[in-house]
């Protein structure tokens, strides 16, 4: 069974280590292969010992655990984009669990919330060269509307902003 629930301090580690092992699955040759065999965990563990450890006003963050062991996140920030009431900054899911329909229940539960709190659009950035996460987003009635070049981690790996314009659209899409 699987608990969908906010994400507190103590989460921190845990998506850290999971936020590194998707990247090192899914982002091989997008950003640089010293940086994934490297400090990928390090920096994370960093960033997510920050924003947990001291929420910030319209960040949300939630974990799907199954058997008490983390399965997958997802954090959106309120008004990260101009003219978009969220950005979707993370969505992972464990290599070896997806197409199982967990990544669309988080993202949906996520933005269900975001929607019951009057947030009535959102977008998220992907890596041109993740194509199962495109199709994914694609599926999901999001739309490609604006391209450009991510300098993170000193790559600068082309990416495009998908957009839902109507974020009960996007409830609906993933089940809501």
């Amino acid at each position: 069974m699987t608990e969908i629930r906010d994400a507190g301090p103590g989460d921190a580690e845990a998506i850290a280590a999971l936020h590194a092992e998707s990247w090192r699955a899914h982002y091989r040759g997008i950003l640089p292969d010293a940086y994934l065999d490297g400090e990928v965990f390090a920096e994370r563990q960093a960033f997510w010992r920050d924003a947990l450890g001291a929420p910030r006003s319209g960040r949300l963050v939630m974990v799907a655990t199954r058997e008490a062991a983390l399965a997958g996140f997802v954090a959106i920030v309120r008004d990260g984009e101009p003219d978009f009431g969220a950005e979707i900054e993370n969505l992972h899911v464990r290599p070896g669990l997806h197409g199982r329909g967990l990544g669309r229940r988080l993202l949906g539960e996520a933005v269900g919330r975001l929607a019951a709190d009057g947030v009535t659009s959102a977008c998220l950035w992907v890596f041109d060269a993740n194509a199962a996460a495109t199709r994914f987003y694609r599926r999901l009635g999001g739309t490609a509307d604006k391209q450009g070049l991510d300098p993170f981690a000193g790559a600068h790996a082309p990416h495009t902003r998908i957009v839902w314009p109507d974020l009960a659209a996007l409830e609906r899409a993933c089940g809501g």
